[in-house]
């Protein structure tokens, strides 16, 4: 038997090859969803951050903290029940203070939109690992943007301007199933969704935006009332 020895291996370190930074590239998809007026009713910073398209294998990132997460009895209950489709609404009630991470990507596929992920770090200490909320941003649809949660469960939403906030309504909630091969979308009726289920971006200055979230139902009363600081993409 021979000994292999390490060294008289042929094997060389590759080169690294760092890539050159590259300029942001301009995205109009967002601002499609909007009259010329109300686009520019939004504060710049706003503009700006919804006007840069994520280039391939480029991500931006965002970090700060959860100012607070409110959550009534039936909000725990729907949060709960939803973990079963990767559980896209925020579970801890009582983590003020605790670090957040928003990264943006393209998706792979030409209608794939962006893919937006969350982590939440959590203050549970019987669940260490932060949790991490993902969805896609898909523009396509009745109102020109939709959002997917995962396993065929989204929402059409409605981009609109409040103030000098930008925020997203949601219209619809469905569900796209595959019957005898053919894509059939199941739609919520509106009398048993939310009366009110929104997401916020508001510009606070110096480089800084608060992500809020909002769902309140004619009979459960505000089950989610969320606001998350960030600060601008980390270079």
């Amino acid at each position: 038997m021979v000994a292999y020895r390490f060294e008289d291996a042929e094997w060389a370190q590759p080169e690294t090859v760092v890539p050159k930074p590259t300029e942001p590239l301009g995205d109009l998809r967002f601002r499609q969803l909007f009259s010329p007026e109300d686009w520019n009713q939004l504060p710049a910073a706003v503009r700006r951050r919804f006007g840069r398209r994520v280039g391939f294998g480029d991500t931006i990132i965002y970090r700060g903290h959860v100012e607070f997460n409110r959550v009534n009895r039936w909000g725990r209950f729907l949060t709960n029940v939803l973990r079963f489709v990767g559980a896209p609404l925020p579970l801890d009630r009582n983590n003020e203070g605790a670090a957040a991470v928003v990264t943006v990507t393209e998706a792979p596929d030409k209608n794939g939109g962006q893919i937006w992920m969350r982590q939440y770090a959590r203050k549970d200490t019987r669940t260490p690992f932060p949790q991490v909320i993902q969805s896609a941003k898909r523009f396509k649809g009745p109102t020109g943007i939709e959002e997917y949660i995962g396993g065929g469960i989204g929402m059409t939403l409605r981009a609109a301007v409040e103030g000098t906030e930008l925020a997203f309504l949601a219209e619809d909630i469905f569900w796209d199933v595959n019957i005898l091969g053919k894509k059939v979308r199941l739609t919520l009726p509106r009398p048993l969704g939310p009366e009110r289920l929104r997401a916020g971006h508001e510009e606070l200055g110096n480089g800084a935006f608060a992500f809020t979230l909002k769902l309140e139902h004619k009979w459960f009363g505000k089950m989610i009332d969320q606001r998350v600081w960030f600060r601008d993409d980390v270079k």
